[in-house]
């Protein structure tokens, strides 16, 4: 990735930014990212950012769609569905998927998709959501943050992360220009995947009676329970 500028990431900068969330998968086009969203296609237009702001609605999202090079991405500002788990495992079939949501509760994350599944999800700088080891991508986002040198330093270093993966900038200008732009119902979205079922502990038959022992009166093949009430005493008493 070239050495990047502060323009490029001016608006993920703005404090003014409020809610928004990006996808960046690679190797498809902007009309199978709208797809796999769960949306048609074929009704989205060409519509610069400030006309994509006109058909924001109470319910839905108004996803905008392009490319950066191998790389397709979708963009929301005030949606989430980017970072849902029925669109990034549909995005990611085959391929890769990265997320980054910054939450309108001040919750941010970010999330890396592979072949349907998610191999790594967390809040950028938060310890306690880093996942299970191996966590290569909580490491590179780690160290963007840490380089960054401030106490909040946003999602500007969580982008440049991605992009030292991907070499491709989600920059001002091309969020500004025109993309592939449609509105999608949020009963429309791509349904989330169902549940994978957690492994049940075997549990043996019967219940814990107590320890078993030799009884020393009888013969070395025969063993009995101990009851509570026969410990006190001297020897062990088989039970009648």
């Amino acid at each position: 990735m070239e050495e990047s500028s502060p323009t490029q990431w001016a608006w993920a900068a703005d404090p003014g930014m409020g809610m928004w969330c990006a996808s960046l998968t690679r190797g498809i086009t902007p009309h199978d990212v709208l797809a796999r969203y769960g949306a048609d296609s074929r009704t989205a237009r060409l519509l610069t950012r400030q006309q994509a702001a006109q058909l924001s609605g109470t319910e839905g999202s108004v996803l905008r769609a392009g490319t950066l090079d191998a790389w397709a991405f979708c963009f929301e500002e005030y949606g989430l569905m980017g970072a849902m788990p029925g669109p990034l495992s549909a995005l990611s079939q085959g391929t890769e998927t990265f997320s980054v949501l910054r939450g309108g509760d001040g919750m941010n994350s970010f999330a890396y998709w592979r072949d349907g599944q998610c191999i790594e999800r967390f809040e950028p700088g938060f310890a306690g959501t880093r996942p299970p080891a191996p966590h290569p991508w909580w490491d590179m986002v780690q160290q963007q943050l840490d380089a960054a040198g401030t106490e909040y330093p946003g999602l500007v270093p969580v982008l440049k992360a991605v992009a030292l993966h991907t070499d491709a900038v989600l920059d001002t200008d091309t969020l500004n220009g025109p993309l592939l732009t449609l509105l999608l119902d949020d009963n429309s979205r791509t349904p989330d995947p169902p549940p994978q079922p957690h492994p049940t502990p075997v549990q043996p038959p019967g219940r814990f009676l107590g320890t078993v022992v030799p009884d020393p009166l009888s013969p070395p093949a025969v063993i009995y329970a101990i009851r509570p009430a026969d410990q006190h005493t001297q020897g062990f008493k088989p039970e009648e």
